[in-house]
């Protein structure tokens, strides 16, 4: 799959858009309002509402409150007249002041008569809405005085007008407009920010195509929320080349910046410039340093200054034991920094360490690595630990390219920090998929450098070195560096208890860990189910440890097991439940559960919270989105993630998960029928090369034997049953399981006892249905398959389910049970509609009518009486039921209400 140039792409709308500032508003408006029709309509059935005084657009800042008011007025068209009263941006005590352009039509000296004012606003309205209903739109930013209100409530109340308010909360209107959305008199119109959902909605829309995960979450952080700035970046990222299209998914080269509105920028720009020169030097020096202790900046500009700051919320004090300060407004900030050249800088830097070092601990993640990158662009220079922290806070941020230049600006140390900053940057390098260079950089560390460091740090890179060989097993055994470390370990004496703790952890887990990557379960199970359950061990440990034993439970048959290890993890460190070995974890397990809707709802939110890891790793989610789906069964709508998650993975491989993806791909397309292009896909498949853990090769040779035996390879089968040979005896029952199951279609009864055997030594829904499908199977029993189907109904596998209503019909034509062969058709003639290929036909026909016969059965079926059908077709009643004898015993039913479903 190729990157298409500029030249070939087609932006939907890109080429012709209007030139105008009104048209461009206009399509804007059109565009964004796709997400909002709900919100839309609410507000226009409120001024179309004769007891309605109009609507109240509430929701946070950003979301777009005014985007939707100008909806609202596009929508109400010609047929209204609107009137923008603008609100002071502080409050005002000057009576009407909001209502000055009106004021200045007035005759002089009604001001100072409410009653003539009042009747003087209301002939110049009707005068300029030329009999159209007037609409007040109101902003309200600041309190409006009491002299407004009260025109405005005259207005509203006398039938004059109606109005369009635009606020955060209900609560920030005026008593009186409060008081009237209570009543209901005002409708409410709350916004919130759009969701991921919506945001794929518009930018699929925008672009004509699909959009991967990681340009949707790109695009979605930076809108803010707000749908009427996602054409405008997206048009901008299109236009710089960062979101390009490969193959036929759009997708991203590099983060997206959110869009900030230039009167925004302006306001603070004008705000920060009225400051007095103290104010002016406090701000550059918090905007450069982030925080800064608070007695350092009394040091050197005195504590008048910072008290009037304070005050006036320009700045504020952390709860740190340093009491650092830092500025409110973070777009402030960066504003002030964008504008300061290199040598403001260093002379900062400079004064940075007069008033005392900015306080490190007390920094975000972002401001730490801004900090650092600071103090590096000032000429100055950081220590080797807090370079080490800030690379790691970058690799947190998932940013692992900005931690290795980080570190390349930091230059080698020697000695003990070797070892840090060596394990930092093999960790990014490992991030970037740059194994190799990763494996290159611990095998280069001094031994003098690790002599001088403790047990921890030594056990870090021993387990480091361990996880890399797992990736490059051609480099050698990725258990020797942990048993050469365990030696060194044993034979330490002087190491308090905690710290041998705390490096046996690390050996513990890295081995585990190399073992899971092998799909070795059953060797280290008692091992791992007691580090687990640990009493004493570090909660990172156990939260680890945990996750490899669900997987091994899962994979071992002890479904259900793995499942409630899983929720029991997830009550306990619901924070640390979002990353990446989790939800590997979890997917595998949910889907060997047969609970691929839970798998989907969590990816789902997973997506929204992932942030900008998956730039790098959203291939891996529209993957396990796309194998959740086919693994059902699903491969229509298993097709935008998986083909997403190919476009994604060349760009940005992650976990070799190409053959994975492919092998799911050539699946979907086989499950709709589409075999030139499962072909392809396969082809693809086994082209693709590299280590990748059993999770994930499991699914990749299962779907690609599976879309083989789709296509009527026979040799898949076998394949299938050797695959699942291997599974047994290395323990992996429910992998075998899944295999067996897969390749008996029709089956053999040796194939259905293998899986009954299997089951026995299984847990979970899935378990017990393959098992009930193929004990039905087997003793080709009707009213068992039906009841499997059933089953089967209720997890939504559709393919399950056609395969036990198919087997059932040919089940009950051979004992001649008409009635539950009409279920089992019925229930067949449902998912053919949903099904584009049958996963199995009926191979027993069905009995034969003679053309009269079906058109008399047709008609008794349908309610048509004797004395009815002879009627419409000619024939005497005698004539019909005798046809009608003939069909009863045909189809072997005794009565006309059992022919539904059979004919």
């Amino acid at each position: 799959m190729q990157r298409d140039t500029a030249a070939s792409m087609t932006f939907v709308h890109a080429d012709d858009a209007p030139a105008g500032s009104a048209e461009r508003q206009a399509d804007r408006l059109t565009w964004a309002m796709l997400v909002r029709q709900e919100e839309l309509a609410h507000a226009v059935h409120a001024f179309r509402d004769p007891a309605s005084l109009g609507a109240v657009v509430t929701g946070p800042p950003g979301v777009g409150k005014s985007f939707l008011a100008s909806a609202v007025l596009s929508a109400l068209g010609a047929g209204v007249y609107p009137l923008r009263i603008r609100t002071p941006s502080v409050p005002s005590d000057v009576h009407f002041a909001s209502l000055g352009p009106l004021l200045a039509r007035l005759p002089r000296g009604l001001a100072d008569s409410p009653t003539k004012l009042l009747v003087a606003v209301q002939e110049i309205l009707r005068g300029d809405a030329g009999g159209l209903p007037v609409v007040l739109v109101v902003e309200f930013g600041a309190p409006l005085d009491e002299g407004t209100v009260g025109v405005l409530l005259h207005l509203l109340h006398g039938g004059m007008a109606r109005l369009l308010a635009i606020a955060p909360r209900t609560t920030d209107l005026p008593a009186d407009f409060l008081r009237l959305v209570r009543d209901g008199r005002l409708s409410e119109v709350a916004l919130r920010g759009i969701s991921i959902r919506e945001t794929r909605k518009l930018v699929s829309a925008l672009m004509g195509g699909r959009v991967s995960a990681s340009a949707v979450v790109e695009v979605h952080q930076a809108c803010g929320g707000n749908p009427s700035t996602v054409q405008g970046i997206v048009r901008r990222e299109h236009a710089s080349g960062n979101l390009h299209r490969r193959g036929a998914v759009w997708t991203l080269d590099g983060p997206v910046e959110g869009e900030v509105g230039a009167g925004t920028d302006e306001i603070i720009r004008a705000r920060w410039a009225r400051e007095p020169q103290d104010v002016r030097e406090v701000i550059e020096h918090l905007a450069a340093a982030r925080r800064i202790p608070i007695s350092g900046l009394a040091g050197l500009f005195g504590t008048e200054v910072l008290v009037d700051m304070e005050e006036r919320h320009l700045l504020a004090v952390d709860g740190s034991p340093r009491r650092c300060a830092y500025l409110r407004e973070p777009r402030m900030a960066e504003l002030v920094r964008g504008r300061l050249g290199p040598d403001r800088h260093r002379e900062l830097a400079s004064l940075a360490t007069r008033s005392g070092a900015p306080e490190e601990d007390g920094l975000d993640a972002e401001d730490l690595i801004s900090y650092v990158e600071w103090a590096f662009a000032s000429g100055g220079s950081v220590g080797p630990d807090l370079l080490t922290r800030a690379a790691h806070a970058a690799m947190g941020l998932f940013e692992p390219q900005r931690a290795l230049d980080l570190l390349d600006r930091g230059g080698r140390p020697t000695g003990p920090a070797a070892v840090g900053e060596t394990l930092a940057r093999a960790d990014a390098l490992s991030i970037l998929e740059r194994r190799e260079e990763a494996l290159a950089v611990i095998t280069h560390l001094p031994p003098a450098a690790l002599d001088g460091v403790g047990a921890v740090e030594r056990a870090r890179v021993a387990a480091t070195e361990s996880e890399l060989l797992t990736w490059l097993p051609e480099h050698g055994d990725p258990l020797g560096p942990l048993r050469t470390e365990r030696a060194a370990l044993a034979a330490e004496s002087h190491a308090g208890r905690h710290v041998l703790r705390d490096a046996a952890e690390v050996l513990d887990l890295a081995e585990f860990r190399a073992h899971a990557f092998r799909g070795e379960f059953v060797p280290v199970l008692d091992t791992l189910e007691e580090a687990a359950l640990r009493a004493d061990a570090s909660e990172g440990f156990r939260h680890e440890t945990s996750l490899l034993l669900a997987l091994a439970w899962a994979a071992c048959g002890r479904e259900l097991d793995a499942a409630a290890l899983l929720a029991a993890v997830e009550s306990r460190a619901a924070q640390c439940c979002e990353d990446d070995s989790f939800i590997s974890a979890a997917c595998f397990v949910w889907i060997v559960n047969g609970d691929w809707k839970r798998c989907l709802e969590r990816l789902e939110t997973y997506m929204e919270r992932g942030g900008r890891r998956l730039r790098l790793r959203g291939g891996l989610l529209e993957l396990w989105v796309g194998l959740s789906l086919v693994m059902a069964g699903q491969g229509g709508p298993a097709l935008e993630p998986l083909l997403n998650a190919l476009a994604q993975l060349e760009e940005f491989p992650a976990a070799n998960a190409e053959r994975a993806a492919s092998a799911a791909t050539a699946l979907a397309y086989a499950q709709i029928g589409d075999s030139g292009e499962a072909a392809l896909y396969l082809e693809r498949a086994a082209a693709a090369a590299g280590h990748t853990p059993w999770r994930l090769e499991f699914f990749a040779d299962f779907c690609e034997l599976l879309a083989r035996r789709w296509l009527g390879e026979g040799a898949a089968t076998e394949r299938l049953l050797a695959h699942a040979a291997l599974d047994e005896e290395a323990g992996r029952v429910a992998a075998a399981g899944l295999r067996v199951f897969a390749a008996s279609v029709p089956g053999t009864d040796s194939e259905f006892l293998w899986i009954e055997r299997l089951g026995q030594q299984r847990q979970g829904p899935l378990a017990h249905l393959m098992t009930s499908v193929a004990a039905a199977s087997r003793c080709r029993e009707a009213e068992a398959l039906l009841a499997a189907a059933e089953e089967a109904h209720a997890m939504s596998l559709d393919s399950v389910e056609a395969r036990c209503a198919a087997l059932a019909l040919d089940a009950a034509r051979d004992h001649g049970d008409a009635g539950a062969a009409g279920r089992a058709q019925t229930r067949l003639d449902r998912l053919t509609r949903i099904l584009p290929v049958l996963p199995l036909v009926p191979q027993v026909p069905a009995p034969v009518l003679t053309s009269r016969e079906r058109q008399i059965a047709d008609m008794a079926a349908s309610g048509s009486s004797n004395r009815d059908i002879a009627e419409a077709i000619g024939v005497s009643v005698r004539t019909v039921e005798g046809h009608l004898y003939q069909v009863f015993m045909k189809l072997g039913v005794s009565s006309r209400s059992g022919l539904e479903g059979l004919v």
